[in-house]
């Protein structure tokens, strides 16, 4: 063979060893993940794992909504949820946009005043999360069900992005970064009259929050010794103020927030387990 022809051989060989390469490299090589989120979808457990709360509301104002990413009694009275139930861990958190606007429940029964956006306007409050926007970010529509007004209270701003806040980051990095399984509940009591004096939506004094954490996967199934799981609850006041304080400033025990709220939280936890916890 000349040596001209052997050169051209040997430059095609050479060119098509490096397309192989080409095409071969997107599968020998992984992509870098374009996020933290890789979960196919988001799991959710019960929202009320350790029982329905139950609570001396009159049957008119204790109406139990159940909702993909979460579970809540609404008080038509107040305009606000008695409580907030839900499941959180790793796999809740995506890359969903959050949304833009709040909205009417609809699924409300037509004869309860179904609480809009506008009520809050120029009301002095933020429309506090009780599920949090950030903790339903796997699809924009469960984002969404985070923004339906049956899922929010009115907030003091040095609430909602103090001490209130900082614990929502608390329970997000104990899901995210230290893999627990973590059953929520939520809601507020107290008042300080109606957002602008119209009797639509009653201004809490304090806003509370239990959390009980376990490992991931875990549930009542292994909720056996109070070794099993640990429980976090507090109560926030919603005034100004308290926006630099430190979530734990607020921590109290499940026992006081039942005595505060009328409720019996976590009532399907073996009764040594949550006499021990609800306790502390």
């Amino acid at each position: 063979m000349h040596r001209r022809s052997l050169a051209a051989v040997l430059a095609l060989a050479f060119l098509a060893a490096c397309s192989d390469r080409a095409v071969l490299a997107p599968e020998a090589v992984p992509a870098a993940d374009p996020s933290l989120y890789t979960y196919p979808s988001a799991l959710y457990r019960s929202h009320v794992e350790f029982g329905v709360p139950s609570c001396s509301y009159a049957s008119s104002n204790d109406y139990k909504l159940s909702k993909r990413t979460h579970y809540l009694s609404y008080n038509q009275s107040r305009g606000t949820p008695n409580w907030v139930s839900w499941n959180l861990n790793k796999t809740h958190f995506g890359d969903a946009p959050r949304s833009t606007s709040f909205y009417a429940d609809a699924s409300l029964p037509t004869s309860m005043y179904r609480v809009v956006s506008s009520d809050y306007t120029n009301g002095g409050y933020d429309r506090g999360h009780m599920v949090r926007s950030e903790e339903r970010t796997w699809s924009s529509d469960d984002n969404r069900a985070t923004f339906l007004m049956t899922n929010i209270v009115p907030q003091h701003n040095d609430l909602n992005a103090g001490p209130w806040y900082r614990f929502e980051q608390h329970l997000q990095n104990l899901a995210q970064q230290q893999n627990k399984e973590i059953y929520v509940i939520a809601g507020a009591n107290g008042s300080y009259g109606s957002l602008k004096g119209e009797g639509k939506v009653t201004i809490p004094r304090f806003s509370w929050k239990i959390a009980v954490i376990m490992p991931y996967g875990h549930g009542l199934a292994q909720a056996t010794t109070t070794g099993s799981l640990e429980v976090i609850a507090v109560d926030m006041p919603n005034v100004a103020g308290i926006r630099a304080n430190d979530w734990t400033a607020y921590r109290t025990t499940v026992d006081r927030l039942e005595q505060v709220t009328g409720c019996n939280f976590l009532a399907k936890l073996p009764d040594a387990v949550e006499n021990y916890w609800e306790a502390r």
